[in-house]
């Protein structure tokens, strides 16, 4: 393999490893979530228990 051959497989190792690092970090930019869709997030939730625990207090054999 010395017509430069190996050259090459490195380059395609090189330009793979870019592209791979390049696709992680969009995915992880796209993938964050403001501080306002956590806060939302929780706030539903809270809602969610609180609104079980008022049927459960009701009916205590509702199954919680």
């Amino acid at each position: 393999m010395g017509d430069g051959s190996d050259v090459n497989y490195w380059n395609l190792i090189f330009i793979g490893a870019m592209l791979l690092g390049a696709v992680i970090l969009w995915a992880m930019l796209r993938n964050r979530k403001s501080n306002v869709d956590r806060r939302t997030t929780e706030e539903a939730t809270r809602r969610v228990y609180q609104e079980e625990q008022r049927i459960h207090e009701k009916d205590p054999s509702s199954g919680l």
